[in-house]
Parts: structure tokens; sequence; C-alpha cells
């Protein structure tokens, strides 16, 4: 395994852990902080019941698809600059606070509803992703994995979805999945 692959799981298993409510624990090798007050099993279980509709998934589409013309004009932008303070800024114009207005304008979705049709639907793929149910770049070693983690993992990534929301991303994973695999090698990967 490369240092590149290790840092980019890590920086993923981080991220899932605390957004999605696999929290590690103290015995764990990385420790994910709460930005909340609220336990992480609420949020998650507040942000994964989230229900969406196909046109919901549509708009999420044509969503990402724009934030990936996003980042990678303005990683064009950083590439071509010629000062340190361009460079910077054109590479925060990559991260998802720059893109997700972008994106939420091209699905013709407000912000709010769009960000949260994107995060139920990353978690769903997230999830199959390290799970290896999908074949995207996402991966975990289950040996350095936490116990609540492995648990977390071995569940079904569609139970928490109201019953129509999991029917319409079932029905939807043919398109949505090779896109946001596009984007998570894009942003993640640095690809």
């Amino acid at each position: 395994m490369s240092l590149k692959t290790l840092r980019v799981e890590l920086l993923i298993s981080i991220a899932f852990l605390s957004t999605f409510g696999c929290a590690a624990n103290s015995s764990d090798k990385v420790h994910a902080g709460e930005s909340s007050t609220e336990p992480s099993s609420s949020r998650a279980t507040a942000d994964s019941s989230f229900a969406f509709t196909e046109s919901d998934l549509a708009a999420y589409e044509k969503g990402l698809t724009q934030e990936i013309a996003l980042v990678r004009a303005a990683r064009e932008r950083a590439n071509n600059a010629r000062t340190p303070q361009a460079r910077v800024a054109a590479v925060q114009e990559e991260w998802e606070a720059a893109t997700i207005p972008g994106g939420a304008e091209a699905a013709g979705l407000p912000i709010e509803r769009y960000q949260k049709v994107r995060k139920a639907v990353n978690h769903v793929l997230e999830t199959l992703d390290f799970q290896g149910k999908i074949d995207g770049p996402l991966e975990i070693d289950p040996e350095h994995a936490s116990t609540e983690m492995k648990q977390c993992l071995s569940r079904d990534a569609f139970a928490e979805l109201s019953s129509a929301s999991a029917a319409a991303l079932h029905a939807r994973m043919a398109t949505l999945v090779p896109i946001w695999v596009r984007y998570i090698k894009l942003t993640a990967l640095n690809g």
C-alpha cells in the first residue's frame, strides 16, 4: 500500500466516522472529534433518514456533474496561477464549500435541500464502496478498523433510508455511481 493510498484512506475514514456516526472509540488509531453536542449516531440517523425523491436524484446528478466541472476549472486556474495567493485562492475554489452552491444551482434545488440529498446519497455510496459492493476508489483495512466501524459497515447501506428513497436510489445506481466515483477520485484522490 502506498503512502498516498494510506493517507487517503485515513482522511476518508476520519470523514466517514465523524460524518456518519460510526464514531471511533478511544482504542482506535483514528479519532474523530464531534463538531456538535448531538451524539453522532443521532446525527447519522437524522441525516440518512432524510427522504429524497427520484427528481432529487436527477437534480443531484446534475449538481455533482457541475461540481466536477467546478473542481476541474479551479484546478486549471491553480495550475496556471502566477502567484502563490492566486494559487491558494484557486485551490480553495475546489473545496465543497465553494462547489456546493454551484452544484445546487445546476440541480435547480435550494442549497439546503441539495446538501441534504448529497449527504444522504454520499453516505450510502461511501458505505457501499467501503463494503466493496460498488467499484469505487474507497478502501478500508478491516484489520485496523474499530469494532464499531466494522458493525457500521456490516449493515445494509440502504437500511436507514425510507423505502421510497431506497427504491429511487436503487433505480439510479447505474448512472449515479460513475459520476460519484469521478467526483471522489477527483477530490479525495486529487485525480
